[in-house]
């Protein structure tokens, strides 16, 4: 069964992009309102100085400016399981290192928009290229969660994440999209599949 998690960074960027709502909800400033945005799923970072990332780190999704030449990363943890508070800090929050022989970042990619780079790396940028352009990744991010682990925070305390994150419920930004009718269409829309190519079937 397809569960939310398998389709979250895809669903993301079509809400944002369909949704003037959802965009000045999550994104603020960050959005160009004349129309000059891309939403991205998972758009790869690029070298940062000397230093090159794992395949994995990507920004759930990106959202480019193409009038600032910004990119505000948002992350999504849309699932239930390993999100409170102390193990959200262990899996997420800890410092980067390095990897092969000193070439690469590594570290969680939430470590990574929070800025705890290894110390080689702190004075770089973190960007970003799309259709041929590159894009500098802002400070500020976002990260979008369920209902049910903000509400969990609520009583633990939530994650220490610096001010440059800004937390927002996914059910929130759902009701802000639409309609029961519109999500499950765009729902429809994403995934829709051509079952018969996707798994070679033979007659």
């Amino acid at each position: 069964m397809i569960q939310l998690s398998h389709i979250g960074e895809g669903l993301l960027a079509k809400m944002l992009e369909e949704s003037k709502k959802v965009q000045k909800t999550v994104c603020g400033d960050y959005v160009s309102f004349k129309g000059h945005s891309s939403f991205i799923p998972e758009l790869r970072l690029n070298k940062c100085g000397n230093y090159g990332f794992d395949g994995v780190h990507k920004i759930d999704v990106a959202v480019l400016n193409h009038e600032t030449g910004t990119c505000y990363p948002i992350e999504a943890k849309l699932g239930f399981d390993r999100l409170g508070k102390n193990e959200f800090e262990k899996r997420f929050l800890s410092k980067c290192g390095t990897s092969h022989r000193n070439t690469r970042i590594k570290g969680s990619m939430i470590s990574i928009l929070e800025r705890k780079l290894p110390s080689e790396t702190t004075s770089k940028e973190l960007t970003v290229s799309w259709d041929g352009r590159e894009f500098m990744v802002s400070h500020s991010w976002a990260l979008i969660t369920r209902k049910a682990i903000i509400d969990r925070w609520k009583i633990s305390g939530p994650p220490r994440l610096s001010k440059n994150c800004q937390v927002f419920e996914f059910e929130s930004l759902v009701e802000n999209y639409g309609s029961k009718f519109d999500f499950n269409a765009l729902i429809g829309r994403l995934i829709s599949i051509d079952y018969y190519t996707e798994w070679r079937c033979r007659t």
